[in-house]
């Protein structure tokens, strides 16, 4: 879904000079070779940068939300990074000399965002990526917090948050009623969603067993992979964690099954599979309860200060299609 969404702000214009001053602190006695833009991400800009005596390029990520998202993934990368694939920090720095924004090295990955291989792939290609996708998730959830709740830099909890019926109703109350979500949602979608979430939200709680660490921002985008000799395709990398959150499991699947994978039955059914072999825990039903509580992150993407139409619309397929189901 996320493809053809527009950035919320603009990159941060770095010229390879700029880079260099960056960079090179880190890299005594290197010279930049090239600077390259990185497609993909809707936030924070993100270079491949090249150095001599160095065969391998680096990511230079600059962040452009802040210090403390910053630092929470690169310490939810610290923390997964022994059982999981992802990005290894080489250095981080509070300020940048230029901007002023704080930004990390990174070693580069080699490989291909999920969502952009979709058309491509087979269907068998795409089920078997789907089971190791599960067991991806399943390795996540296994990560384990006292409460529910928005994870601090240290990745103590902050702020606690209630994820059952009652506190979606009062998120999406918050988010159409009393903040600015209700007028691009529209007050008849706003109705029929805050009737439905009062008549189903119950489901929720067959999820809240324990509440584990969830990526907040699992889908296509932020999943590479890379294509094996003889065809077939691994997972890489699982790349973005600045959303990560103490939750349910159903935040992550809920964000994965938008389209175009939300009518996939194979797709699914794999995933399914990946997750449950790997030893997580599916309640009957557990669809359902994935789309209902991507309601949250739908009601967050509406009631930001600044949104653009092509993201309004998404927002509103996926909440329509959810209530007339």
């Amino acid at each position: 879904m996320k493809e053809h969404w527009p950035r919320y702000s603009p990159p941060v214009a770095l010229d390879e000079a700029a880079v260099a001053r960056i960079v090179l602190p880190a890299f005594p006695g290197h010279k930049v070779i090239s600077v390259e833009p990185v497609k993909g991400g809707l936030i924070n800009t993100n270079l491949k940068v090249r150095l001599s005596g160095r065969s391998a390029p680096l990511l230079l990520r600059v962040y452009q939300r802040g210090l403390a998202s910053a630092q929470k993934e690169m310490a939810v990368c610290g923390l997964v990074g022994a059982r999981l694939a992802v990005p290894h920090f080489v250095h981080f720095c509070a300020r940048d000399p230029i901007t002023g924004h704080p930004y990390a090295i990174i070693d580069w990955i080699d490989g291909l965002e999920l969502q952009a291989m979709f058309a491509s792939l087979s269907a068998k290609g795409l089920a078997a990526l789907a089971g190791a996708i599960g067991g991806v998730l399943a390795t996540v959830h296994g990560f384990t917090f006292d409460k529910f709740g928005f994870l601090a830099a240290d990745l103590r909890i902050e702020e606690a948050i209630d994820l059952d019926k009652k506190g979606l109703l009062a998120y999406l109350t918050q988010s159409f009623v009393g903040g600015p979500g209700g007028a691009r949602l529209g007050p008849a979608l706003t109705s029929a969603l805050l009737k439905f979430a009062a008549r189903e939200g119950d489901i929720l709680a067959a999820w809240l067993r324990q509440p584990c660490l969830v990526h907040g921002d699992f889908n296509g985008s932020n999943i590479l992979i890379r294509e094996r000799a003889g065809g077939s395709w691994e997972i890489v990398a699982i790349i973005d964690w600045e959303y990560a959150i103490s939750a349910s499991p159903a935040f992550d699947f809920g964000n994965l099954l938008r389209p175009p994978l939300d009518g996939n039955e194979d797709f699914a059914a794999a995933l399914a599979r990946g997750y449950s072999k790997a030893g997580g825990y599916l309640p009957a039903g557990w669809e359902r309860i994935a789309r209902l509580a991507d309601m949250y992150s739908f009601a967050d993407i509406l009631s930001r200060p600044a949104t653009n139409e092509v993201v309004v619309a998404d927002a509103r397929a996926a909440i329509g299609k959810l209530i007339a189901t």
